[in-house]
């Protein structure tokens, strides 16, 4: 449950672990841990520093020894947040300096950009949501991409597609289709942006594509994990031309409001 938040937090992999120990075990003695997690005593004491540096973890007397237990767990929100100020702050000030940098660099775009591993990939992605009130088209084996970028990562995309009104025209190979009962945020119609089809059987592919203004972002699957970006307006018009060809084939995937309806409601809680 923590790992991914500690992590953020800067809080190494062993520190994560005592910190999980004291969680499942409660109030310890060094000594105790150290047999729990096989981590020789003295480095337990380095592990516990960091905790408490960070407000997390403290100790106490108990018995003419020292016992350490969780502190208040709200320390943690704390931490957070001062996670997300220092990120806003330095937000705010690459976005006043970027323009004056880029100005000054003076260099022409790059026509191909190659991006490597899952986070390569999410920047491909992000990338895209940087634009706003843009019709898009995706050749895009859903099962696989799932794979690559993980539920969580795809539907907090979904949300930003959404609010930035970045629609889609999308088709799956139908080996490669979800049910959207159990992925709302892959609804179809006018409230999720999105028009899909599925292609015909036998039609299958493991990279994907996304087409946005005159680029287009290709993922790979997880077993390669690499992508790229090409700006061209020659090559995007060729694979729409290719696109549209099989979007007249393929058979369009039914609205399931009653599955993913849930997911509509939620981004507008959010605003």
């Amino acid at each position: 449950m923590f790992d991914k938040i500690f992590e953020e937090l800067n809080i190494p992999e062993n520190p994560r672990r005592v910190f999980k120990d004291l969680i499942e075990s409660g109030p310890s003695t060094a000594r105790k841990i150290s047999e729990r997690l096989d981590i020789p005593r003295p480095s337990i004491y380095d592990h516990l520093k960091i905790l408490i540096e960070k407000g997390i973890v403290t100790e106490r007397l108990g018995d003419n020894k020292k016992i350490f237990v969780i502190d208040n767990a709200e320390n943690i929100l704390d931490l957070i947040q001062d996670k997300i100020n220092y990120l806003t702050k330095e937000k705010d000030i690459v976005k006043h300096t970027l323009p004056s940098l880029m100005s000054g660099i003076g260099h022409e775009e790059p026509k191909v950009k190659f991006f490597s591993g899952r986070d390569g990939l999410k920047q491909i992605m992000n990338q895209i949501m940087l634009n706003r009130n843009i019709d898009t088209i995706l050749m895009w084996p859903m099962s696989e991409m799932m794979e690559v970028l993980g539920k969580e990562y795809l539907e907090e995309l979904n949300v930003r597609r959404i609010e930035k009104n970045i629609s889609i025209r999308g088709i799956w190979p139908k080996d490669k289709k979800l049910k959207l009962k159990d992925y709302p945020f892959l609804g179809v119609g006018k409230s999720h942006l999105r028009e899909l089809k599925i292609a015909p059987a036998g039609m299958s592919w493991n990279m994907g594509y996304w087409m946005f203004n005159d680029k287009v972002g290709f993922l790979s699957s997880r077993k390669e994990m690499f992508g790229f970006i090409i700006q061209s307006k020659d090559f995007t018009e060729l694979l729409k031309t290719q696109f549209e060809a099989m979007w007249q084939i393929s058979t369009s995937l039914k609205a399931e409001p009653q599955n993913t309806d849930s997911f509509i409601k939620k981004i507008g809680h959010r605003k």
